[in-house]
């Protein structure tokens, strides 16, 4: 092969190495926008996938009185049924928008196992939804429990999360996250959509004191920018429970999304 049939060979894998490369970094930070219906994922062990999306949120069921009924607690999601394929599936997510109905998961004994694991603790890219016992317990009783995903490309996850409050002003149109569990039902109203630096919200910010609680959402409440929605009214207090959603920026995966919502029951 003469030399210049090897330049014109190598001037071609250098351009098509190029396109891959560019292609990646469009497709990892974000700017391929995902799907707005991110798919199903079936685990066979499971009785049912998911909830029926014709589910409705109610933040409050309220007698005639104006207290809270008191109806026996009907659980819609099969704990038995889950655990018995996998003990470390500790709740079930629900959101509407985006729609979001996935198990979550914790692991005792490595904080981030569930990183790159499915439901059932096969290994899986796209990994799950789960919180880290390092900081958090199951119970989801701490001032802030924080649910990690990524941001998959297909929608899956917490993939739609951040393409999703793009559209939607939380200030005018109400969004909800319920997390079912083994005894209970918690409802959370989103308050806050915010970009954040990589540092770990819960190593650096100790929500049990009031002076750490009360400091994290003066950041918060703050922050500005495209991605930033900030419901002034309903700022968490000390002594709320929160709940954050946290998973990779579009556009620079150095940085992560966050949704913050607070208990209302």
């Amino acid at each position: 092969m003469n030399k210049k049939a090897v330049w014109t060979l190598l001037s071609v894998v250098m351009f098509l190495s190029a396109g891959i490369l560019l292609f990646y970094f469009f497709w990892a930070n974000g700017y391929i926008d995902p799907p707005k219906t991110a798919p199903t994922t079936t685990y066979s062990e499971f009785t049912y996938p998911s909830l029926p999306s014709e589910v409705t949120i109610q933040p409050s069921a309220t007698n005639t009185n104006g207290d809270k009924a008191e109806d026996p607690y009907v659980n819609p999601v099969n704990f038995a049924e889950l655990q018995a394929v996998n003990p470390e599936i500790v709740g079930w997510i629900y959101m509407t928008t985006p729609f979001i109905s996935q198990p979550v998961l914790i692991d005792l004994s490595e904080t981030d196992y569930y990183l790159s694991r499915d439901a059932t603790g096969q290994y899986d890219r796209r990994g799950s939804l789960y919180i880290q016992s390092e900081f958090n317990n199951p119970d989801f009783e701490d001032p802030c429990t924080i649910i990690y995903g990524h941001r998959i490309s297909d929608g899956s996850m917490l993939g739609n999360l951040q393409a999703s409050f793009e559209n939607i002003d939380i200030s005018e149109n109400a969004q909800y996250v319920v997390i079912y569990l083994p005894e209970t039902t918690k409802i959370y109203y989103i308050v806050a959509t915010i970009t954040y630096d990589e540092s770990h919200i819960l190593y650096y910010n100790d929500f049990s004191s009031e002076e750490g609680f009360n400091g994290f959402f003066d950041k918060v409440y703050s922050s500005t920018g495209d991605e930033v929605q900030l419901v002034e009214d309903a700022r968490p207090q000390f002594g709320d429970n929160v709940l954050i959603l946290s998973t990779c920026l579009r556009t620079d995966r150095t940085r992560r999304f966050l949704v913050i919502a607070k208990e209302i029951t």
